[in-house]
């Protein structure tokens, strides 16, 4: 402190409560209609970083990263307008990335379609008007935090918080796209750190992949999880910069699919011996096939393990960052129709992506949180009793039949709209740019 640093850009950073109901309120990531909040483990948070060019009329871009499952196009649409009435076109769809960090232990019930609904019971208003309140109260906190300032970048690995949690279905990957890692999972953790002109800490973002599922379905307090919990720790161990309130730290997610913090792997509750590999079973069924934190049999302190190695990690990258980023500020967002996208192949065909279907395989969860009957995770085959149930809701056409090829549709939700859409087909691809780096923000959750 003392030195004054050129600054790249105007960076600012706030941090604002989230936590909704946390009573008798269905938790939205498992989809289970027996998890419902009653208590709070941990308290949520949005948090907010801004990057602004510092002239006048430069660019700037804001990312949030917010301590629930996710997003939704209705809290998006809600936080913009909100945005918009207090500072006209300054923030918009094509500059405001908002990011969940997919915890499993949030009220549910603030997305717009039936099938992230069902459980919930509906629409819940509570949730819903907290997300927006306090994702647009921390932009807020940002905008009014904006100083001088420049980010620094430094990357590493962390090998040992997280699994593969279908690794058999991994080895059906090409041996030469295999090759090209050391690992079956992404390691890689992405760390910025951000300073204003006086080379003061102001905050932290993290990105890395791994599932905020070390509280399993039978947690009912409402939590951020292990990265959650892994900004409260990084948060408490910096003071505030000079004239800053706060110091912001988000641990962002990255590609999580299949991504487990259960880093014990999965064994039968029954009889404590490993599960089926190939279908993730325990004599042919899911339920009793569950992933083991390494805090087992306490899941609590699994999550703050977990979230430890994280947090242990990001100030290793954070405290040895030396790279800055640098060049300007740009973003670029559209709506792409996932219903009928065209793809044109390497191999001079063109195919399309399907309207939006869940399949048997779904229904049977993962070895974080599985399903339920007797569903199985690899199935490749229709059940006439389950398609008897299922066509009393929706027959599948013969088009998202053929579309869908191999897999079997157990609901073809892409083509039920009674009494309102199940599924959405156009989604917002977003695109930030911060000097080089660039921050991609895809409606999936994207495998190694």
């Amino acid at each position: 402190v003392g030195q004054v640093w050129a600054t790249q850009y105007l960076i600012g950073a706030g941090r604002f409560d989230i936590t909704g109901p946390a009573a008798d309120v269905n938790m939205m990531g498992y989809s289970m209609t027996s998890q419902t909040t009653a208590g709070v483990h941990t308290r949520q948070y949005s948090r907010a970083f801004i990057f602004a060019e510092p002239q006048p009329a430069g660019k700037r871009v804001v990312y949030v990263s917010i301590d629930a499952c996710m997003t939704s196009q209705l809290v998006t649409i809600r936080v913009l307008e909100k945005l918009a009435e207090k500072y006209g076109d300054l923030y918009s769809a094509n500059n405001v990335v908002i990011s969940g960090i997919h915890t499993h232990a949030g009220p549910g019930g603030y997305l717009q379609y039936i099938l992230y609904t069902v459980s919930a019971l509906g629409f819940v208003k509570e949730s819903f008007d907290v997300l927006v309140s306090g994702i647009v109260e921390s932009v807020v906190l940002a905008h009014e935090d904006l100083q001088p300032g420049r980010a620094l970048i430094n990357e590493g690995e962390l090998l040992d918080a997280s699994i593969n949690r279908s690794p058999t279905s991994y080895l059906l990957n090409p041996a030469e796209e295999r090759a090209k890692y050391q690992h079956d999972t992404d390691k890689a953790m992405t760390q910025l750190r951000l300073q204003n002109s006086m080379g003061e800490d102001v905050g932290g973002m993290n990105f890395f992949a791994v599932h905020c599922t070390s509280l399993p379905v039978e947690n009912k307090l409402i939590s951020s999880d292990n990265k959650g919990a892994a900004a409260l720790m990084m948060e408490s161990s910096h003071q505030p910069a000079t004239n800053r309130s706060q110091f912001v730290a988000a641990f962002g997610q990255a590609n999580p699919g299949d991504i487990s913090p259960n880093t014990l792997g999965a064994f039968c509750t029954d009889t404590g011996l490993p599960c089926q590999k190939e279908k993730s079973t325990c004599n042919g069924r899911s339920e009793k096939c569950r992933g083991r934190g390494p805090g087992y049999p306490d899941f609590f302190s699994s999550t703050h393990i977990i979230a430890e190695k994280q947090a242990t990690k990001a100030k290793e990258l954070f405290d040895t960052a030396t790279e800055e980023l640098e060049g300007g500020i740009d973003s670029r967002q559209m709506w792409v129709d996932m219903s009928s996208y065209k793809v044109h192949l390497a191999d001079g065909t063109n195919v399309s992506t399907c309207k939006a279907s869940i399949g048997y395989s779904l229904a049977a969860g993962t070895t974080d949180g599985p399903g339920a009957f007797d569903f199985t995770q690899g199935t490749t085959s229709s059940n006439p009793f389950w398609s008897a149930i299922s066509h009393l809701l929706k027959k599948p056409s013969k088009e998202i039949t053929e579309c869908q090829g191999k897999k079997p549709i157990l609901l073809p939700t892409g083509e039920m709209t009674e009494p309102y859409d199940w599924d959405p087909a156009i989604v917002s691809v977003s695109l930030l740019r911060v000097g080089n780096l660039l921050i991609a923000a895809v409606p999936v959750e994207l495998t190694t």
